[in-house]
């Protein structure tokens, strides 16, 4: 009977294990990193936002490190973007001083929901600086001309090279 009752639930796990995406979320998201340079040197600080082209599609979103790089994030920190077609933004206000409690400063991640925050916050003050510290077509994915495919199965590793003229 016991030896039964473990069957059923070595089965259960199995089976629950295998409906699971790879990935790390309901979504099925892959990883997805990258690096952005201006002019051909790191861009940090700057928020690399990916836009689904399809309507079923979710926006994945992150920063740059020191060295230009990102990892994207769609639900959980890091979790990358749904395999799809994307039309890529990025933006960096001309200031980017942010609170000390910022857990990019000791190399964590941000949530979705921070990131909102923030580029909502970078919008703000760039509107009342006067600018962005890139050329402004590639603040919106209708007119940096940036896009990426992100296949389940690749490597999903993208490179930006933005120039400033």
């Amino acid at each position: 009977m016991i030896g039964r009752r473990f069957s059923w639930l070595l089965l259960g796990a199995a089976v629950f294990l295998a409906g699971c995406p790879k990935g790390g979320s309901s979504l099925g998201t892959v990883p997805v990193r990258g690096r952005v340079t201006l002019d051909g040197a790191p861009l940090p600080g700057a928020t690399v936002t990916f836009s689904p082209k399809s309507p079923e599609g979710r926006t994945a979103a992150g920063m740059t490190n020191e060295n230009g790089e990102f990892i994207l994030t769609t639900i959980r920190a890091g979790d990358g973007a749904v395999p799809g077609e994307y039309g890529v933004a990025i933006t960096k206000p001309v200031a980017t001083a942010g609170p000390a409690e910022d857990p990019r400063v000791r190399g964590g991640a941000l949530t979705p929901e921070q990131m909102a925050q923030i580029r909502e916050q970078a919008k703000a003050k760039a509107g009342a600086e006067g600018g962005s510290a890139i050329p402004k077509k590639y603040t919106s994915p209708a007119t940096s001309g940036l896009t990426a495919t992100v296949k389940r199965g690749d490597k999903n590793e993208f490179t930006f090279d933005l120039k400033s003229q």
